[in-house]
């Protein structure tokens, strides 16, 4: 309904809607910009009468090689005819800091992370900052429980049935949980971190979104649940899915992680918010029948 939004490099070949952007007065398309265009505004208008309220985004930021001004001038612009921009999102941290820079109103910077452990990495790497809002991969807090026969090869035994009652295929990491659920010492003398650690020290807005094309029922399941019943406190954002609400498509496998799996970096249980980071993040090694 509202169209699609391509900006370009350069300047002189600015898009919005098919309408010059222009970036200011200096600008060659200040001009040629059709600054009574109001299709757009038009649009929100229809939409806002059918939700009874205004359309709220959060734009995802694809492109690494536009400027940051160029992103800036585009959400006063799309704010200007009435569609309420409420964050920009990107992996690139530097970059959405950047752009802050250029907005006449404050915007929202969503930061968007592989998974848990790339957010504990960014933290100790002082690229965090304190109200930051997160959102991780929920791939990232899931782990598969071995089959039976993936067991017996090593020497241990996690069968799918018990008792002729199926048994879950996916538990969560034990670092996702709440600390109500464990007996944890302080902050400086634990020894073993959850991502709760990290959202009290910062005071982090944390949520969680997935790969929707590869998370199949029981996974997608298992993190709304969790979200919504047991840590709402942790996540406060949610769980972001793309699709319809509360559908997901029959017969898809998988995690939501995908291939993130083979970027993200694994969560770190014995570095503390307060620690300084001296070495490599190791994998966790999940309990097997923590649930």
């Amino acid at each position: 309904i509202i169209g699609q939004f391509a900006v370009s490099h350069s300047p002189e070949e600015a898009i919005l809607c098919g309408i010059p952007l222009c970036l200011g007065m200096s600008d060659p398309n200040s001009a040629s910009a059709d600054h009574s265009n109001s299709n757009i505004s038009s649009n929100l208008q229809i939409i806002k009468d059918i939700l009874c309220t205004p359309l709220k985004v959060v734009l995802d930021l694809k492109s690494r090689r536009i400027p940051p001004y160029v992103w800036a001038r585009l959400v006063s612009n799309l704010r200007s005819r009435g569609l309420e921009v409420d964050g920009l999102g990107s992996f690139d941290i530097k970059e959405l800091r950047s752009i802050e820079e250029f907005c006449y109103t404050p915007v929202t910077k969503v930061m968007f992370f592989h998974s848990a452990g790339d957010l504990q990495a960014a933290c100790h790497a002082n690229e965090i900052h304190h109200g930051d809002t997160i959102f991780l991969n929920g791939g990232s807090l899931l782990w598969e429980k071995r089959s039976f026969f993936e067991a017996s090869d090593i020497g241990g035994c996690c069968a799918q049935v018990r008792d002729g009652v199926m048994l879950p295929k996916y538990a969560l990491q034990p670092f996702a949980y709440p600390l109500k659920y464990f007996d944890i010492a302080p902050l400086d003398t634990c020894k073993s971190t959850t991502l709760e650690h990290y959202k009290n020290h910062y005071s982090l807005n944390i949520g969680l979104y997935v790969q929707e094309f590869s998370i199949c029922e029981e996974a997608l399941e298992l993190l709304t649940k969790f979200v919504n019943s047991t840590a709402q406190n942790v996540y406060n954002l949610g769980v972001a899915f793309g699709g319809l609400n509360a559908v997901t498509t029959k017969g898809l496998e998988g995690d939501g992680y995908w291939n993130q799996r083979l970027l993200g970096k694994n969560w770190d249980e014995t570095m503390c918010p307060t620690d300084v980071f001296q070495g490599c993040f190791v994998p966790l090694k999940p309990v097997f029948g923590f649930v």
